[in-house]
């Protein structure tokens, strides 16, 4: 097995690229370990050690190096998405400081799911299949574009889940209204459809 110096020289060429999280099939390239049996053996070594730290069965991330929470987070709930409160903040449109990880995903979870790993919170709420849409790709993670993360936002809002944000939170400035009415479409409640609209004519008048 390769020493624990060149393994945390590997891990600190892969982090970036990587986020710092690992699967264990990555793992038994990065360790040369195909055979299960001494795979599970060689990981084990480095989590005591402390080179890796679990975080479910089959993921692991870079305790030498570091790891990006919200790539955690994402790999750890999958498929997902980042979106409603961290996702807003993200793209600048509330001054509420966010110090959680919010994600949308189609996952059949519990209502606010949550979970944490060294002080990070992570928060799962449930999308059905046509409206997990709207996301994408920046900085290696799925993050949904400012109207979407408004609409999944204010659809929580219409399903009575907590937030420490309200509506009136958003900033409405920066948002293209064309986009927020065509993403609308794909919702087929009648009675969210009128409570974003309201919420959207509030803002124009």
């Amino acid at each position: 097995m390769l020493s624990i110096s060149s393994l945390a020289g590997r891990l600190r060429g892969l982090n970036a690229a990587s986020g710092g999280v690992y699967s264990t099939s990555y793992l038994a390239i990065l360790l040369e370990r195909s055979h299960p049996s001494r795979l599970t053996e060689a990981i084990r070594v480095l989590v005591r050690e402390g080179v890796l730290l679990q975080v479910r069965r089959g993921l692991y991330v870079d305790r030498l190096n570091g790891y990006r929470p919200e790539v955690v987070g994402q790999r750890w709930v999958s498929p997902s998405y980042l979106s409603t409160e961290t996702a807003l903040d993200r793209h600048g449109l509330c001054e509420t400081g966010i110090t959680v990880y919010t994600y949308v995903t189609t996952r059949l979870i519990a209502q606010h799911a949550t979970r944490t790993l060294e002080g990070h919170r992570f928060i799962y709420r449930h999308l059905a299949p046509h409206i997990f849409f709207g996301y994408r790709t920046q900085d290696g993670i799925l993050l949904a574009d400012p109207e979407k993360a408004v609409l999944d936002f204010l659809y929580f809002i219409y399903k009575k889940q907590r937030s420490v944000l309200s509506g009136e939170d958003i900033d409405f400035t920066p948002l293209d209204t064309e986009r927020f009415r065509r993403h609308l479409k794909a919702y087929r409640q009648a009675g969210f459809k009128k409570f974003a609209l309201s919420w959207l004519h509030a803002r124009e008048a």
